[in-house]
């Protein structure tokens, strides 16, 4: 059991610094390891995917919550941005989660086939970043229908994978409206903060079909969900130094070998 909550604390620790080093959270590591440890701990196979969505969505929160907090103390928090996109976000994510992804039809081989095309889109995009020339383009007026549908989209790959929207945000906004780099990731924060705080809520009074009396409330494992946010709160900060010291490409680098790993793990299991 010992072991057990160390490798939590690990989970939560390496999550936390590829939240605070690449800047989307740090969901592809605890969609790697989570469902093992879920597993280990003794709950049922059969619901695997949302025990690993609600506590992976709980480790991404912390790590958003933490990146806010310093966005906030500088003053350059983008409330208006936030609360637009933040809205459709954590509409379109809790719809799904209540009406697909806490369901029956939404199993361990769905849950696999969504994280790898979301894991092939995040390193074509990453790719693809690294390989054009720097944006010199006016940023564009962004009207509200289009922060609705950037938000729904994020609230989508939420509840789906349990990853946070930051890989469909930063993209959209930074490629389709030629918002900065660095405003379309304090955006996605302030979303992801919101989008996992409203599931988590609704994953905490969930009843699922087996219950783990003084180990969970409703999806979210109590234990787990504690020690991985421990480690997520001292790892971000040392991510983001480490953020500052490295170049892009190196940084792009480390979070595409983590993505590869993610895929050969979710190919191997539909096979």
């Amino acid at each position: 059991m010992v072991f057990d909550y160390f490798l939590l604390f690990a989970v939560g620790l390496i999550g936390g610094f590829l939240a605070g080093l690449i800047g989307i959270g740090g969901g592809v590591m605890y969609v790697l390891v989570l469902p093992y440890l879920i597993l280990q701990m003794g709950f049922p196979e059969s619901e695997i995917v949302q025990y690993t969505i609600a506590n992976s969505l709980v480790g991404t929160m912390f790590a958003a919550l933490a990146g806010n907090i310093v966005l906030i103390r500088q003053g350059v928090f983008p409330w208006k941005e936030v609360l637009l996109v933040g809205f459709w976000a954590a509409t379109a994510a809790i719809m799904l989660l209540k009406f697909f992804v806490n369901t029956e039809y939404y199993q361990v081989q769905q849950f696999n086939v969504a994280v790898i095309a979301l894991m092939v889109f995040i390193i074509y995009r990453t790719l693809r970043q690294n390989l054009k020339k720097a944006a010199t383009a006016e940023e564009k007026k962004v009207k509200n229908w289009a922060y609705a549908m950037v938000g729904g989209a994020a609230g989508a790959v939420s509840a789906l994978s349990g990853l946070g929207g930051g890989t469909i945000i930063i993209p959209m906004l930074n490629s389709g409206f030629n918002i900065s780099i660095k405003k379309a990731k304090s955006i996605s924060l302030g979303v992801i903060c919101l989008t996992s705080f409203g599931l988590s809520i609704i994953n905490f009074f969930e009843t699922p079909a087996s219950s783990h009396q003084n180990q969970s409330h409703g999806y979210i494992i109590i234990p787990l969900a504690l020690i991985v946010s421990l480690g997520v709160v001292i790892g971000s900060p040392f991510g983001v130094k480490v953020a500052h010291k490295l170049s892009n490409r190196i940084i792009s680098l480390i979070f595409v070998l983590f993505v590869v790993v993610v895929i050969i793990d979710k190919l191997w299991q539909l096979i």
